[in-house]
């Protein structure tokens, strides 16, 4: 009895999960490309979240972008999973960056799109909130999958970045996106009044404010000058009213330079009014995709099927709540998204044994063949 007791604690104890970094690689275009994914602790695949990509600026990489547009702990309490994709090198640039529009053979867009399908399929998201942010040029590239993957993606956010003179004259595709701009006056990197090879901000915005058919005035608002030793303020421009509920949104930083607000790192004048990171989810948080065609989503999570898993024996239970003939299809991953065990079965009740995994987090996911429908367990093998 005291052994069976302290199994169930350990069980108990062990479903308190810590969130999880994830390295992962795919092929696109023939090249091996990698993303680091951040899995928080709350989630558990039992229904479907949000997934945000993080894209790095010229020169640096998913790592340094985790740590310096930090959403972590926001997505550790909002239950989101966020990427930070890694560009490729240039040759002409001889740095790390991503193709939004500068000409070049790497197709950034495809890669992304790919990535995002694998994510997906191996992880519980909701197509209807896919989202895109980034740093200087990471900004350029989350304009660009406005722009040229807008089936995919739910809204993009910019910070320091814009959009180069041979950006497409209409996007790609025909759905409205809500954009958010995020710029500092005194950017000497991304000039807010544009160069030879980029877009003025107000460009940037005059752009997504036609596409979507905003208002054309905007709301005006002050922020609060919360700290006056950061040596700049912040006014935010509102244009809504669009297609399909969508709006355009611009903090303007006056005399901020090429940083992200209120971040734990200073390269310059940030802005420490308003936390850029806070501010961008919830700009995500309130656009979901618009003119949403494909997977019927009202199936998700609406599968009768009880779940237990018996730790002592290192066994999971299956049973149909409404008996019927309908085939099942469990497949069970580990927390990093490796698919470890799979099977059939139309019984009323099945046993997929455990033993054989290693130590670890897992999800098993059920679905019903003929309608799609299908629900999401974890569990830890201890």
């Amino acid at each position: 009895m005291k052994k069976l007791l302290l199994l169930n604690l350990l069980f108990i104890s062990s479903s308190y999960f810590s969130q999880t970094t994830i390295d992962k690689t795919i092929v696109s275009g023939g090249i091996t490309r990698s993303y680091k994914l951040y899995i928080p602790a709350m989630y558990n695949g039992s229904t479907s979240v949000a997934l945000v990509l993080n894209l790095h600026g010229l020169g640096s990489n998913s790592v340094q972008q985790m740590f310096y547009g930090d959403f972590r702990s926001i997505a550790d309490t909002a239950n989101f999973i966020i990427v930070h994709p890694q560009g490729t090198t240039s040759a002409t640039l001889g740095s790390t960056y991503w193709n939004a529009y500068f000409g070049g053979s790497v197709n950034d867009i495809n890669f992304l799109s790919e990535m995002i399908d694998t994510i997906s399929s191996n992880y519980n998201i909701d197509i209807n909130r896919i989202h895109s942010t980034g740093m200087s040029n990471g900004g350029y590239m989350s304009l660009a999958l406005a722009a040229g993957l807008n089936d995919k993606i739910a809204s993009v956010a910019s910070v320091t970045g814009s959009m180069t003179n041979i950006f497409p004259v209409t996007p790609t595709n025909t759905k409205s996106i809500s954009v958010l701009q995020i710029h500092g006056t005194a950017d000497s990197t991304v000039n807010y009044s544009g160069d030879v090879n980029s877009k003025s901000i107000q460009n940037v915005l005059n752009y997504w404010i036609g596409y979507n058919s905003t208002t054309t005035t905007p709301v005006i608002d002050s922020l609060a000058d919360i700290n006056t030793a950061d040596n700049c303020t912040a006014i935010r421009y509102t244009y809504a009213g669009g297609n399909a509920n969508t709006e355009v949104i611009h903090y303007k930083v006056i005399d901020g330079e090429h940083t992200w607000p209120n971040s734990l790192i200073t390269i310059g004048v940030t802005n420490r009014d308003f936390d850029a990171s806070k501010v961008i989810w919830a700009f995500f948080n309130k656009h979901q995709k618009v003119n949403t065609v494909g997977i019927n989503t009202s199936l998700k999570n609406k599968i009768k099927v009880d779940f237990k898993y018996n730790s002592f024996f290192s066994e999971i239970y299956l049973t149909k709540t409404d008996v019927d003939n309908s085939e099942m299809i469990y497949s069970v991953f580990s927390i990093e998204g490796k698919l470890v065990a799979q099977g059939q079965f139309n019984e009323a009740k099945t046993i997929v044994l455990a033993s054989s995994f290693n130590s670890g987090s897992y999800i098993i996911r059920v679905v019903e063949e003929s309608s799609g429908a299908y629900a999401s367990y974890k569990f830890v093998v201890i």
